[in-house]
């Protein structure tokens, strides 16, 4: 377990040649940027409020350079100059944030081998390499965990919505067509989360560490292939993590390779917990682990599981609002409904009381997230990460669906005056669906005299 002894470092003297030496260099300071720089999230967030204090700290000036880089080196205009809330990554800036990691570590290694020659003391880095793996361990072990239970509670990957079912295949990015392939059956996809979250649980341990580590980077492998060939925007995170999964098993290669290549008796040799010699550090650092353990394991499933019940019980809510809506254009003005990129949005589609699609003027559909209040007649329509806005609506009859603005809530927080609210009405029709899909119909078959193709 994470909080176990571990065994002391080597006694007899280690010696790296100058080239280990400066590949470490590199490789602690780009794993220090993926740790610290990311912005997918870092063990800091664990601690409220001072680990997000100090997240932000580190991730400033490596965001600034690189939006200072977009606009002035590599001239990049528009949404993709900045940092943008998008759910994914691979964006211009995003890409330019990794070169400029790479940059960081080539010079600072570069910087850090000159300094130490002229000290000329410093022959190996074994309580620094040990302190890098141990906190890339529990890193990963922390997003494997995050993606596995969000797949274990099918929330990830969502069935297909009335906006693809009516999408027409050759329509369809392959992104979609891989979600909707996973989401279709929710059991495989509570698999595949199976899969990564049983390899976040073994890199908690130090003895299944590396059994953890060999597992999650095969499921990681998979995961950068999807991305790669189906075009996920997640290219970037999934590369790195599986670069710091890989070089978690680094220390362990040679025994692995004799034990399944050569089938001689091999035993791990990386060191899984730094030692620590001070009892009041000691007893700092164990208390951490296990807080750490408790809310990887107890806490974070928890959460997920009560979030995921609460989906199931919004998405079962009642609501007339279902099905698929065309937005008459007149009356769509600028600003009441839009896209991320602030398209004109030209339809609705309504799968529960929670989730919906919404389609922008250029044919491009977008997440959307419901708030339903049957009662009250009102309802928020958050289109991707965009705010939310508020809306009362009416159906003169089954045909026809009318939403009115509401004025937005005033922040407190907010001194400068309101600007003075205009409230815009937009007029929908129903579109008309099947009443049923083969695709969601066919179910399962034993026996099949003909693969069923259509």
């Amino acid at each position: 377990m994470i909080v176990d002894t571990a065994a002391p470092l080597e006694a007899q003297p280690v010696h790296w040649t100058p080239l280990t030496r400066f590949l470490f260099r590199f490789a602690f300071l780009f794993f220090f940027c993926f740790l610290f720089a990311f912005g997918n999230g870092s063990l800091l967030e664990l601690f409220p409020v001072v680990g997000n204090w100090i997240s932000t700290g580190i991730e400033w000036p490596f965001q600034h350079l690189s939006v200072w880089l977009a606009a002035h080196l590599f001239h990049v205009q528009g949404i993709g100059a900045h940092f943008h809330p998008t759910g994914s990554g691979d964006t211009a800036v995003q890409w330019i944030l990794q070169g400029v990691f790479l940059a960081f570590a080539l010079g600072g290694a570069i910087v850090w081998t000159i300094l130490s020659h002229l000290r000329g003391k410093r022959v190996e880095y074994q309580m620094l390499y040990a302190w890098l793996r141990f906190l890339l361990r529990l890193t990963c072990a922390l997003f494997m965990f995050s993606y596995g239970t969000a797949k274990l509670f099918p929330m990830q990957m969502a069935p297909p919505s009335i906006a693809i079912l009516n999408e027409p295949v050759g329509n369809l990015s392959p992104m979609t067509l891989l979600w909707i392939s996973i989401g279709l059956n929710p059991w495989y996809e509570m698999i595949c989360g199976a899969a990564e979250l049983m390899g976040g649980v073994l890199l908690l341990f130090r003895r299944t560490a590396l059994a953890g580590a060999l597992l999650s980077a095969f499921v990681m492998t998979n995961v950068l292939l999807y991305n790669l060939f189906f075009d996920v925007p997640v290219k970037i995170f999934a590369a790195n993590l599986l670069l710091a999964l890989l070089f978690i098993c680094l220390p362990d290669i040679k025994s692995l390779w004799g034990f399944f290549w050569k089938h001689k008796p091999s035993a791990p040799t990386g060191i899984w917990i730094p030692p620590v010699q001070r009892k009041a550090f000691r007893i700092t650092t164990r208390t951490i682990e296990i807080v750490y353990v408790v809310a990887i394991l107890v806490v974070m499933p928890g959460m997920e599981g009560y979030g995921y019940m609460a989906s199931v019980k919004n998405a079962h809510k009642p609501t007339d609002l279902l099905g698929a809506w065309h937005i008459v254009a007149t009356s769509n003005p600028a600003g009441a409904l839009l896209t991320p990129e602030k398209q004109p949005i030209t339809d609705l589609y309504v799968d529960t009381a929670v989730r919906a699609f919404t389609r922008g003027v250029d044919g491009e559909l977008w997440r959307t997230r419901l708030n339903t209040d049957p009662t009250a007649k009102t309802v928020n329509v958050r289109v991707y990460v965009e705010g939310g806005r508020d809306y009362s609506y009416t159906m003169p009859d089954s045909q026809h669906l009318q939403l009115i603005a509401t004025a937005p809530k005033s922040d407190p927080k907010i001194k400068a005056p309101a600007k003075p609210f205009v409230p815009v009405t937009i007029m929908l029709v129903r579109t008309p669906v099947p009443s049923h899909y083969p695709l969601l119909d066919r179910g399962f078959h034993w026996v099949n005299e003909w693969g069923l193709e259509r």
